[in-house]
């Protein structure tokens, strides 16, 4: 039988999530919060982790879908450091721990700029307890009791006038403790400069290369897609005598990197980031002499504005049971030159670029995107390219207010240049085609059900096309406190 074209695929896959229709909340529920009922909207520093829903009780909804997907005015409250701007709606309830009196500000440079601490711990837990059951390549199934799979410790509080910090601590069983964000955001570091629009981010760090698809922003359910965790080890080579062969580059592109970014919303709508990482590593100290830049442009049509506010005669999409819903079109594009070379492993540069395309319309959030990456003599060759490329598409739809239908199609591919592999060596196949559906269900604002299933079309996992795994199936308690 033919397999089906990526096109009827990516179509199918919109037709299903369309079923996902429910109907209109009752009118009853238009009395939502008060944000959903104002023409403006100030961007609160609140929810984006239970620490901020503490500092100024209001629920995790307000910037939340379903934690920790970001909703539009959640999103532009991270763009602004997590500071809060002056906001009627929202007040804060504890209180701050002064540094320094605010006459001090007359006096600078004579005395220190004050500032102050928040009155509470800015600390909060969240939990995933997982159970995953694994189709094996060949037939049968492993299923596994993650209880727990990951515990994040996670911190984040404003320092005064425009510097916020941010921390992320992840445990599993299978990494250990690791620090996956420790930032430090300065906003409005160029005087004269509108609010906003030119900031400074120190830390480790995940550059948010498409936020459209970043597990930390705008993915609810379990599986992901392949070219944020796509690394070149994952590649093999077959050499003459039958032995696989693998090359070290472990850079992803989804996940936290030490890295000195510079960013900001012009205009309300455009919003830049200039960034230098240091790539591979291991800890905090560098492989090599070399710094990878990287840059992305993002681009919002309508609905609430990347600073958190609405044009003249806008609002929010009313009659949706306290969760904040758009109308708008955002656009995105990045690049990423990165050099793994070491005296011992030369290697040439490698680049990425992408492009992605969201519609929010309601309860509905469509999108899809594009990512290629390339690698110049990644076995040390003297010539020679490998190329990854990624097509991905996402649809969802809020049946209700606490449940979200979630529908996904990935595609990756690899090949390579005859001249860019050791003579005698071939390139494993890569290629796979994944759809995963899947539902969200919040039993509490801060406790998230999610049933996931991922398909294999073809290939799997970034093995030989020889051993395909049919499907997998995730089932996945998320508890945040």
């Amino acid at each position: 039988m033919r397999r089906p074209s990526d096109l009827t695929v990516t179509f199918g896959l919109l037709l299903v999530c369309g079923l996902l229709w429910g109907p209109e909340p009752a009118s009853g529920l238009e009395t939502a919060s008060a944000p959903e009922r104002t023409e403006r909207h100030e961007v609160p520093e609140h929810t984006r982790i239970p620490a901020f829903a503490r500092l100024y009780g209001t629920g995790c909804s307000t910037c939340h879908t379903a934690a920790p997907k970001l909703n539009v005015l959640g999103e532009a409250f991270r763009l602004s450091g997590y500071q809060m701007p002056e906001n009627d709606l929202l007040v804060r309830r504890d209180e701050p721990v002064a540094l320094g009196a605010e006459p001090w500000k007359d006096v600078w440079p004579r005395a220190v700029w004050p500032s102050d601490l928040p009155g509470i711990t800015p600390l909060a837990l969240r939990i995933q307890t997982d159970v995953r059951a694994l189709g094996r390549p060949g037939g049968g199934r492993e299923v596994s009791f993650g209880f727990p799979w990951e515990v994040y410790l996670l911190a984040g509080a404003p320092l005064g006038d425009d510097i916020g910090a941010f921390l992320e601590i992840e445990w599993s069983e299978e990494s250990g403790i690791e620090v996956v964000q420790a930032k430090i955001a300065f906003q409005d570091v160029v005087p004269g400069l509108p609010d906003g629009a030119a900031n400074l981010w120190l830390g480790r760090q995940d550059p948010f290369l498409l936020t459209f698809t970043d597990r930390q922003i705008d993915r609810v359910g379990v599986v992901g897609f392949s070219w944020q965790r796509f690394n070149l080890s994952q590649l093999s080579l077959t050499g003459p005598a039958g032995e696989v062969v693998r090359q070290r580059n472990d850079l992803r592109l989804g996940g936290g990197l030490p890295t000195i970014e510079v960013n900001g919303v012009i205009a309300g709508r455009l919003h830049y980031g200039l960034g230098l990482s240091q790539g591979a590593e291991s800890g905090t100290r560098d492989n090599n002499a070399h710094k990878d830049p990287y840059y992305r442009i993002r681009y919002k049509f309508g609905g609430l504005n990347l600073r958190g506010r609405y044009d003249p005669g806008g609002g929010p999409v009313l009659g949706t049971g306290g969760q904040l819903q758009d109308r708008s079109i955002i656009i995105e594009h990045f690049g990423y030159r990165g050099d793994e070379s070491t005296a011992d492993d030369p290697q040439g540069p490698h680049r990425a670029i992408g492009f992605s395309a969201r519609a929010l319309y309601g309860p509905w959030d469509v999108g899809g995107g594009w990512v290629r990456r390339s690698f110049d003599r990644p076995f040390a060759t003297a010539t020679g390219e490998v190329r990854g490329r990624s097509w991905f598409a996402k649809a969802e739809h809020m049946v209700f207010p606490w449940l979200l239908g979630s529908l996904k199609y990935d595609r990756f591919d690899a090949d390579a240049d005859a001249q860019a592999l050791p003579a005698g060596h071939t390139l494993d196949s890569a290629a796979r085609r994944v759809v995963a559906p899947g539902a969200v269900l919040l039993l509490r604002q801060n406790v998230r059900a999610v049933v996931e299933g991922r398909i294999f079309l073809s290939g799997d996992s970034f093995r030989a096309a020889g051993a395909t795994r049919s499907s997998d199936l995730f089932l996945r308690l998320d508890v945040t406190f």
